[in-house]
């Protein structure tokens, strides 16, 4: 019998207009009713439109909204392929569509032979019936109705639903509901074959393989588990072979016999495993098992890998020594960790753009940012084979949402069917990821039933649901709980984000919240202190983008002002235009010049977030002291340009926010708390003294204890030199993967109330005299402070050697960057001079650090790569009322 093959069906493809459904717009382009070839497979119908010319680049001023009219129409995609050689000789020739955006009727030769309404869900038909005899040509046509369309029927069919966010619509169509859009990206109803196609020939084929690692505590062992399922009906035997990471085989061609439906189980065991640890904690070493289907006459009918990592990942929840609740903790491989990471969306509003390279540049990044954990969140896609592969291999932790967001969704049979399918394939696709740490079943439909108050017994997770005023529980906490426990039983389901076993999904002593008290509710991010939860999975604050991205987005002078109608535009969060006015002008001093308001917001975003993670990363404090365990900014990465909570832009360009959340991720990081927190005088609370005392800590991410020295310098910027300290440097040891209290500075007795006094924290390698951590702690608000009017920066490049060129992580960088200021100064961004040559895809330098405070004389020495030989320009706080900006001439 022949071997498995798979023929893709990637070339070829045409498309047309299939029903206008009276759009004026569409019917104003005869032409669009002729059928024209695709530039690219997979493929949405917006990504033709724009690359015919039909329709503008939706990334660039307000083009978003004059392409809205193409999601209001009907449109049809085509090929036409060769039946096989030798299809008469297989059992089954199986057609094969990954995904299908969304509504879709598909005809093989004129027949219809699918229909689809969930872009989520797979779908395989045996066609071997319907082709025509070999070599002769196949027509397969697929029609994608408007969702728009099709949401109004199921509306009126169904009834109106609640939305507090976009189009009430959503609720009835699975489809990634950002689609709508959403606060931070525009409305961009997709249509199209989104996800490959290809045939499947064969008489017998793996269907799937499920690889269970049970891992000893000592680590010493690991007992396998591998249930295989096959399809067809020639499979008598398996084969498996167990290879490590380096192709050596762990286990060689052991038999497995399939029983009268097609189902097998090796359990096999591993010595001395070499484990899965996430990024900082040790290697991401993936095992593969082979599976090899064969007849009764031995030969081999399919062949199928699946990569999966030995590791254990547990949330743990105990109560605590001194406190309410309980943690909510990750641990892996019997290691306690601090999660630490960022919220994940769509990287692009047309999904087929996102490439494995793209998706693989994102988790790099987030590995040098020294994450270990993402979360998928619910209002997009299930992610690709391609995110989990980057994620397996750079030891990012996964948290991923089922594709539900701040809904109220049906749950009439049809829909939960549908929602049954689409659990199945994805939960089965997912499960042996070595990343994939726990399933939420969506993303604030708790927490939405809560704000606004509706009436339901939250301590009630047995049901029944349906006749209660929050029936979609029924979705979370009976059908998707009891998919995952068949089909990934290994990974901890959770009902939703946020959510816990306390009064309500706002209950920070249990479980995990969004903390949304900063920014939506106005909260000083100074505060973030007192907002902590047990884990906080959305917290956030708005930043622009680089210069160069908002030059991308608002190519023309006359749109580059903070009110422009195209700024409103590219910022999709209703009364963000409020709302970052109003945190600047309550920290900082700033001018209405554009590039100075940038500047400002990306320095408010560093602040904020640093505040929060330093503050939170503190709680964790030891075992029953855990009182925070974990910390996911909203969000790395941005679907388009745009002014949004991402520190990381469309364009893959890092803000400088990445370097201040990369200090306060990095393996040793270290803070200070100053007493009291500002200057500013509350005349309904005044403060006895404003002389500052401080409290210094220090958090250890890594398994290893670590002995270090502490030092200290103080300057009080009042008078313009350094101040007194009665304690410089003292031995400190950090304890291992915690925070560590290391010590009470008491106001020295020269320090007076006029005193500015910033205090700076090194922690140093005894042995190198590498610095491992750095904090300067000022005094605020910033607005009040005066920076002297000969404020200068000096800054050198020189080119590296080969030798001393290569970071920790093997980040190979080209120069090294000398910056010395005469006066302290507050958030200092260097950049490259753009010179016009870059392309879009041009990346952005890499730097060792960025965004960074410095003390007068102090050299800070960076490493960059990718600078090219371009000037470095310099950015500080009040850069503007001090003269020129520092800028040096690359030394070649």
């Amino acid at each position: 019998m022949p071997i498995k093959r798979r023929e893709k069906l990637a070339t070829g493809w045409r498309w047309r207009l299939s029903n206008s459904n009276g759009n004026a717009n569409a019917d104003a382009v005869p032409t669009l009713k002729n059928w024209s070839p695709t530039t690219t497979f997979p493929s949405v119908i917006q990504m033709e439109l724009l690359a015919q010319g039909v329709v503008p680049n939706p990334s660039v001023g307000e083009n978003e909204r004059h392409i809205q009219w193409v999601s209001e129409a009907d449109w049809e995609y085509s090929c036409s392929f060769q039946t096989p050689e030798g299809v008469e000789k297989a059992t089954f020739t199986d057609l094969v569509f990954e995904g299908l955006d969304t509504f879709a009727t598909v005809t093989l030769n004129d027949e219809e032979i699918l229909k689809s309404d969930n872009m989520f869900v797979p779908y395989r038909r045996d066609i071997k019936l319907y082709l025509k005899p070999a070599g002769q040509h196949n027509t397969l046509a697929v029609v994608f109705e408007s969702p728009l369309k099709v949401g109004t029927a199921l509306e009126k069919q169904f009834g109106e639903r609640i939305s507090l966010v976009r189009d009430k619509r959503r609720n009835h169509i699975r489809k990634a509901q950002c689609h709508w859009g959403w606060d931070w990206g525009p409305i961009m109803m997709t249509a199209g074959p989104w996800m490959p196609i290809y045939l499947d020939i064969y008489d017998a084929r793996v269907d799937n393989v499920y690889v269970v690692s049970n891992l000893t505590s000592n680590h010493s062992n690991a007992d396998l588990s591998i249930d295989i399922q096959a399809a067809g009906s020639s499979a008598m035997t398996a084969k498996v072979t167990v290879l490590d990471q380096d192709q050596q085989e762990v286990h060689r061609n052991v038999i497995v016999p399939l029983d009268e439906v097609q189902r097998g189980l090796a359990e096999l065991s591993i010595p001395n495993p070499k484990l899965w640890w996430t990024n900082g904690l040790g290697a991401q070493h993936l095992y593969s098992v082979v599976v090899s289907l064969e007849d009764n006459s031995g030969s081999t009918l399919d062949n199928h890998t699946t990569r999966f990592g030995v590791r254990t990942i547990r949330v743990i929840q105990r109560a605590l020594e001194d406190a309410p609740g309980k943690t909510f903790m990750f641990n892996i491989n019997g290691h306690d960790i601090f999660a630490q990471g960022a919220n994940w969306i769509p990287a692009d509003v047309f999904i087929p753009n996102i490439s494995r390279e793209r998706y693989y540049s994102w988790m790099k990044l987030a590995k040098y940012n020294h994450a270990n954990m993402v979360r998928v969140w619910g209002g997009g896609i299930y992610e690709t084979d391609d995110f989990f592969d980057a994620c397996d291999e750079l030891g990012i932790l996964v948290w991923h949402d089922f594709a539900f967001a701040c809904g109220d969704y049906p749950i009439h049979q049809a829909f939960l069917d549908n929602i049954k399918l689409e659990a199945e394939a994805q939960t089965i696709r997912l499960r042996n990821r070595a990343s994939l740490a726990i399933w939420a079943g969506d993303n604030e439909d708790f927490l939405i039933a809560d704000w606004l108050k509706v009436e339901y017994d939250y301590t009630d997770i047995k049901g029944p649901f349906e006749d209660t005023k929050f029936p979609q529980r029924k979705i979370y906490l009976q059908l998707l709980p009891e998919i995952c426990e068949k089909f990934s039983p290994n990974t901890q389901y959770w009902p939703s984000s946020p959510w816990g076993e306390g009064e309500n999904s706002f209950d920070s002593t249990f479980g995990d919240i969004h903390q949304w008290a900063v920014w939506h509710a106005d909260k000083p991010y100074q505060n973030y202190k007192d907002l902590s939860g047990r884990f906080v999975s959305e917290f956030g604050m708005h930043g622009y983008p680089i210069q160069r991205t908002v030059l991308a987005f608002a190519p023309e002078a006359k749109d580059r002002f903070p009110q422009s109608r195209i700024m409103d535009c590219h910022n999709k969060d209703n009364g963000s235009k409020t709302r970052i006015a109003r945190y600047l002008s309550e920290n900082f001093r700033y001018d209405m010049k554009f590039e100075n308001f940038v500047y400002c917001s990306h320095l408010l975003q560093s602040e904020a977030n640093s505040y929060a993670l330093r503050d939170w990363k503190r709680k964790f404090g030891g075992k029953g002291r855990e009182y925070c365990a974990g910390a996911l900014i909203w969000q790395l990465n941005d679907i388009y340009p745009s002014t949004s909570w991402a520190y990381i832009d469309y364009y893959l360009r890092p803000k400088p926010a990445f370097y201040s959340i990369r200090r306060n991720f990095a393996p040793i990081s270290v803070g200070s708390e100053r007493t009291p927190g500002s200057r500013w005088i509350d005349e309904n609370k005044p403060s006895r003294s404003y002389i500052p005392s401080f409290a210094v800590f220090a958090h250890n991410n890594t398994r290893e204890e670590i002995r270090c020295k502490m030092q200290l310098k103080a300057y009080d910027f009042y008078v313009g030199k350094a101040a007194k300290l009665d304690n410089v440097e003292s031995d400190v040891t950090l304890s291992a993967g915690y925070n560590t209290e290391l010590l009470q500075l008491k106001p020295h007795a020269s320090w007076t109330e006029g005193s500015l006094i910033i205090l700076q924290v090194t922690l140093v390698d005894p042995v190198s005299g590498k610095t491992l951590a750095r904090f300067v702690d000022w005094p605020e608000p910033f607005r009040y402070l005066l920076w002297p009017a000969d404020t200068k920066v000096t800054v050198s490049v020189e080119p590296l050697r080969i030798s001393n060129s290569i970071d920790d992580q093997g980040i190979d960088f080209d120069d090294e960057v000398t910056v010395v200021a005469n006066q302290p100064i507050k958030g200092c961004w260097m950049e490259p001079m753009y010179d016009g040559t870059e392309s879009e895809d041009e990346p952005e330098p890499l730097w060792t650090d960025n965004m960074f405070d410095l003390l007068p004389g102090e050299e800070m020495k960076v490493k960059v790569r990718g600078l090219r030989g371009r000037n470095v320009k310099v950015r500080f706080l009040a850069d503007w009322e001090v003269g020129k900006k520092a800028t040096v001439q690359a030394v070649l």
